[in-house]
Protein backbone atom coordinates (compact mmCIF):
# COMPACT_ATOMS: atom_id res chain seq x y z
CA UNK A 1 0.00 0.00 0.00
CA UNK A 2 2.63 2.75 1.16
CA UNK A 3 0.17 4.93 2.30
CA UNK A 4 0.11 6.48 6.15
CA UNK A 5 -3.08 6.38 7.40
CA UNK A 6 -4.50 7.94 10.84
CA UNK A 7 -6.81 6.00 12.80
CA UNK A 8 -8.18 7.62 16.70
CA UNK A 9 -9.58 5.17 18.76
CA UNK A 10 -6.82 3.18 17.88
CA UNK A 11 -5.97 1.29 21.81
CA UNK A 12 -8.53 -0.87 21.61
CA UNK A 13 -11.76 -2.28 19.36
CA UNK A 14 -12.28 -1.23 15.92
CA UNK A 15 -9.62 0.97 15.95
CA UNK A 16 -6.89 -1.13 17.00
CA UNK A 17 -8.00 -3.59 14.17
CA UNK A 18 -8.43 -0.92 11.73
CA UNK A 19 -4.72 -0.15 12.18
CA UNK A 20 -3.71 -3.77 12.21
CA UNK A 21 -5.13 -4.37 9.10
CA UNK A 22 -3.78 -1.30 7.41
CA UNK A 23 -0.32 -2.94 8.72
CA UNK A 24 -0.87 -6.18 7.39
CA UNK A 25 -1.53 -4.26 4.21
CA UNK A 26 1.89 -2.17 4.28
CA UNK A 27 0.66 1.51 5.28
CA UNK A 28 2.43 3.71 7.82
CA UNK A 29 0.11 3.69 11.10
CA UNK A 30 -0.10 6.89 13.11
CA UNK A 31 -2.08 5.69 16.10
CA UNK A 32 -4.26 8.00 18.49
CA UNK A 33 -6.08 7.60 21.52
CA UNK A 34 -6.49 9.17 24.78
CA UNK A 35 -5.29 5.88 26.83
CA UNK A 36 -2.02 5.96 26.23
CA UNK A 37 -1.14 2.40 27.59
CA UNK A 38 -3.67 0.51 25.44
CA UNK A 39 -2.07 3.09 22.84
CA UNK A 40 1.40 1.69 23.20
CA UNK A 41 0.38 -1.69 23.41
CA UNK A 42 -1.39 -1.51 20.40
CA UNK A 43 1.39 0.62 18.48
CA UNK A 44 3.74 -2.25 18.69
CA UNK A 45 1.72 -5.02 17.77
CA UNK A 46 1.10 -3.06 14.58
CA UNK A 47 4.73 -2.50 14.59
CA UNK A 48 5.65 -6.59 15.26
CA UNK A 49 3.67 -6.97 12.16
CA UNK A 50 6.16 -5.12 10.01
CA UNK A 51 4.23 -1.76 10.04
CA UNK A 52 6.39 1.94 10.67
CA UNK A 53 3.93 3.18 13.30
CA UNK A 54 3.50 6.30 15.85
CA UNK A 55 1.51 6.34 18.56
CA UNK A 56 0.37 9.97 19.41
CA UNK A 57 -1.43 10.35 22.79
CA UNK A 58 -4.57 12.38 21.41
CA UNK A 59 -8.12 13.81 23.18
CA UNK A 60 -9.97 13.93 20.21
CA UNK A 61 -12.67 16.52 22.32
CA UNK A 62 -9.97 18.94 22.15
CA UNK A 63 -9.26 20.83 18.79
CA UNK A 64 -5.57 21.59 19.71
CA UNK A 65 -4.99 17.54 20.73
CA UNK A 66 -6.23 16.70 17.15
CA UNK A 67 -3.69 19.61 15.02
CA UNK A 68 -1.42 18.49 17.46
CA UNK A 69 -2.00 15.19 15.99
CA UNK A 70 -2.03 15.91 12.20
CA UNK A 71 1.39 17.97 13.17
CA UNK A 72 3.15 14.62 14.59
CA UNK A 73 1.72 12.90 11.31
CA UNK A 74 2.86 15.15 9.02
CA UNK A 75 6.40 15.53 10.86
CA UNK A 76 6.90 12.07 10.96
CA UNK A 77 6.14 10.74 7.73
CA UNK A 78 5.49 13.77 5.38
CA UNK A 79 1.97 12.48 4.50
CA UNK A 80 -1.74 11.84 5.33
CA UNK A 81 -3.32 9.60 2.65
CA UNK A 82 -6.26 7.86 4.89
CA UNK A 83 -7.91 9.30 8.02
CA UNK A 84 -10.34 7.41 10.00
CA UNK A 85 -12.55 9.60 13.01
CA UNK A 86 -13.32 6.47 15.04
CA UNK A 87 -13.18 7.33 18.13
CA UNK A 88 -16.50 6.44 20.28
CA UNK A 89 -18.07 6.76 23.74
CA UNK A 90 -21.55 5.38 24.71
CA UNK A 91 -24.08 5.67 27.42
CA UNK A 92 -27.23 2.99 27.71
CA UNK A 93 -30.26 4.67 29.73
CA UNK A 94 -33.46 6.89 28.60
CA UNK A 95 -32.86 10.06 27.49
CA UNK A 96 -34.30 11.61 30.66
CA UNK A 97 -31.68 10.07 32.63
CA UNK A 98 -28.67 11.80 31.32
CA UNK A 99 -27.38 14.38 32.75
CA UNK A 100 -25.92 17.70 31.13
CA UNK A 101 -22.10 16.42 31.26
CA UNK A 102 -23.41 12.94 29.87
CA UNK A 103 -24.84 15.04 26.84
CA UNK A 104 -21.30 17.68 26.28
CA UNK A 105 -19.05 13.86 26.91
CA UNK A 106 -21.30 11.81 24.44
CA UNK A 107 -21.25 14.71 21.91
CA UNK A 108 -17.40 16.01 22.39
CA UNK A 109 -16.10 12.43 21.27
CA UNK A 110 -18.59 11.00 19.11
CA UNK A 111 -19.86 14.35 17.02
CA UNK A 112 -16.91 16.77 17.58
CA UNK A 113 -14.15 14.29 17.93
CA UNK A 114 -15.16 13.75 14.07
CA UNK A 115 -15.73 17.30 13.39
CA UNK A 116 -12.26 17.87 14.91
CA UNK A 117 -10.58 15.58 12.81
CA UNK A 118 -11.84 16.18 9.31
CA UNK A 119 -11.05 20.68 10.19
CA UNK A 120 -7.84 19.65 10.92
CA UNK A 121 -6.63 16.54 8.01
CA UNK A 122 -8.94 17.56 4.94
CA UNK A 123 -7.69 20.61 4.35
CA UNK A 124 -4.10 19.80 4.60
CA UNK A 125 -4.75 16.72 2.10
CA UNK A 126 -6.57 18.31 -0.57
CA UNK A 127 -3.75 21.34 -0.08
CA UNK A 128 -1.19 18.40 -1.15
CA UNK A 129 -3.60 17.46 -4.16
CA UNK A 130 -3.04 13.40 -3.49
CA UNK A 131 -5.61 10.82 -3.65
CA UNK A 132 -6.87 10.29 0.04
CA UNK A 133 -10.23 9.08 2.05
CA UNK A 134 -12.15 9.88 5.13
CA UNK A 135 -13.69 7.46 7.19
CA UNK A 136 -16.03 8.53 9.97
CA UNK A 137 -17.21 5.96 12.61
CA UNK A 138 -21.38 6.53 12.49
CA UNK A 139 -23.47 3.50 13.97
CA UNK A 140 -26.20 1.54 12.87
CA UNK A 141 -27.50 3.90 15.70
CA UNK A 142 -26.72 6.93 13.06
CA UNK A 143 -29.90 5.97 10.90
CA UNK A 144 -32.48 4.52 13.33
CA UNK A 145 -33.50 5.22 17.62
CA UNK A 146 -33.10 2.87 19.78
CA UNK A 147 -34.51 1.97 23.18
CA UNK A 148 -31.85 3.56 25.76
CA UNK A 149 -29.75 4.78 22.76
CA UNK A 150 -31.42 8.48 23.03
CA UNK A 151 -28.10 10.48 23.58
CA UNK A 152 -25.87 8.40 21.41
CA UNK A 153 -28.42 8.48 18.52
CA UNK A 154 -28.17 12.11 18.74
CA UNK A 155 -24.26 11.96 18.15
CA UNK A 156 -24.71 9.65 15.43
CA UNK A 157 -27.37 11.21 13.48
CA UNK A 158 -25.11 14.01 13.49
CA UNK A 159 -22.09 11.67 11.96
CA UNK A 160 -24.12 10.58 9.58
CA UNK A 161 -25.53 14.32 8.28
CA UNK A 162 -21.66 15.31 8.44
CA UNK A 163 -20.34 12.51 6.51
CA UNK A 164 -23.00 12.58 3.70
CA UNK A 165 -22.41 16.12 3.42
CA UNK A 166 -18.13 16.04 3.46
CA UNK A 167 -18.81 13.34 0.76
CA UNK A 168 -21.12 15.98 -1.45
CA UNK A 169 -18.33 18.38 -1.01
CA UNK A 170 -15.25 16.08 -1.62
CA UNK A 171 -17.10 14.52 -4.57
CA UNK A 172 -14.38 16.37 -7.25
CA UNK A 173 -11.63 16.31 -5.54
CA UNK A 174 -9.18 13.29 -4.85
CA UNK A 175 -10.57 12.35 -1.62
CA UNK A 176 -12.89 9.97 -0.98
CA UNK A 177 -15.47 9.59 2.59
CA UNK A 178 -17.28 6.34 3.92
CA UNK A 179 -19.26 6.10 6.56
CA UNK A 180 -18.93 2.91 8.79
CA UNK A 181 -22.19 2.01 10.65
CA UNK A 182 -21.26 -1.02 12.48
CA UNK A 183 -23.91 -3.04 14.84
CA UNK A 184 -23.07 -4.18 18.04
CA UNK A 185 -19.26 -5.13 17.96
CA UNK A 186 -17.22 -6.94 20.44
CA UNK A 187 -14.91 -4.10 21.92
CA UNK A 188 -14.91 -1.55 25.07
CA UNK A 189 -17.12 0.94 24.24
CA UNK A 190 -19.85 -1.00 26.68
CA UNK A 191 -16.82 -0.67 29.43
CA UNK A 192 -15.06 2.53 28.90
CA UNK A 193 -13.99 4.10 31.93
CA UNK A 194 -12.17 7.31 30.46
CA UNK A 195 -14.46 9.81 30.86
CA UNK A 196 -12.30 13.20 31.83
CA UNK A 197 -13.02 14.93 34.83
CA UNK A 198 -14.36 18.03 33.01
CA UNK A 199 -17.23 15.50 31.26
CA UNK A 200 -17.97 14.11 35.20
CA UNK A 201 -21.71 14.37 36.09
CA UNK A 202 -22.55 14.96 39.77
CA UNK A 203 -23.79 11.96 41.19
CA UNK A 204 -23.96 8.75 40.14
CA UNK A 205 -22.92 7.47 36.60
CA UNK A 206 -25.35 5.82 33.85
CA UNK A 207 -24.63 2.52 33.68
CA UNK A 208 -23.77 1.48 30.41
CA UNK A 209 -25.78 -2.02 29.82
CA UNK A 210 -24.96 -4.20 27.18
CA UNK A 211 -27.42 -5.18 24.94
CA UNK A 212 -27.73 -9.00 24.55
CA UNK A 213 -27.18 -10.49 21.17
CA UNK A 214 -26.15 -13.44 19.47
CA UNK A 215 -24.58 -12.11 16.02
CA UNK A 216 -21.75 -9.31 17.61
CA UNK A 217 -19.31 -9.40 15.29
CA UNK A 218 -15.17 -9.38 16.11
CA UNK A 219 -13.65 -6.29 15.15
CA UNK A 220 -11.21 -7.88 12.46
CA UNK A 221 -14.20 -8.68 10.38
CA UNK A 222 -15.17 -5.17 10.74
CA UNK A 223 -11.61 -3.74 9.91
CA UNK A 224 -11.91 -5.60 6.73
CA UNK A 225 -15.40 -4.13 5.58
CA UNK A 226 -13.16 -0.51 6.21
CA UNK A 227 -10.26 -1.91 3.98
CA UNK A 228 -12.73 -2.93 1.19
CA UNK A 229 -14.79 0.33 1.15
CA UNK A 230 -11.68 2.30 1.38
CA UNK A 231 -10.62 -0.01 -1.56
CA UNK A 232 -14.43 0.22 -3.70
CA UNK A 233 -15.03 4.14 -2.93
CA UNK A 234 -17.76 3.19 -0.90
CA UNK A 235 -20.34 5.80 1.31
CA UNK A 236 -21.97 3.57 3.37
CA UNK A 237 -20.01 0.69 5.47
CA UNK A 238 -22.42 -1.95 7.36
CA UNK A 239 -21.41 -5.00 9.64
CA UNK A 240 -24.62 -6.19 10.25
CA UNK A 241 -26.08 -5.83 6.60
CA UNK A 242 -29.39 -8.16 7.38
CA UNK A 243 -30.38 -6.47 10.77
CA UNK A 244 -29.51 -2.92 9.54
CA UNK A 245 -31.85 -3.56 6.43
CA UNK A 246 -34.64 -4.58 8.36
CA UNK A 247 -34.69 -1.40 10.88
CA UNK A 248 -33.54 0.73 7.81
CA UNK A 249 -36.23 -0.27 5.76
CA UNK A 250 -38.99 0.23 8.89
CA UNK A 251 -37.93 3.93 9.28
CA UNK A 252 -37.51 4.19 5.19
CA UNK A 253 -41.56 3.12 5.43
CA UNK A 254 -42.59 5.33 8.56
CA UNK A 255 -41.12 8.41 6.48
CA UNK A 256 -42.49 7.80 3.84
CA UNK A 257 -46.47 7.29 5.29
CA UNK A 258 -45.33 10.91 6.62
CA UNK A 259 -45.21 11.83 3.64
CA UNK A 260 -48.66 10.15 2.31
CA UNK A 261 -46.92 7.10 0.24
Amino acid sequence: MGKTAVITGAASGIGRAVSLAFADRGAKLVMADVEADGLEAARQEAEARGAETVGVVTDVTQQASVEALADAAWARFGAVHIVHNNAGVLIRAPMLDAAEKDWEWILAVNLWGVIHGVRAFVPRMLEAGEEGHIVNTASEAGHFAGDGYGVYNTSKFAVVGLTESLARELRNTPLGVSMLCPGQVETGIFTNTNRPASFQRNGDDVPVERRATDNAMEPADVAAKVLAAVEAGELYVFSHVDEARSLIEKRHGRLMRGLGN
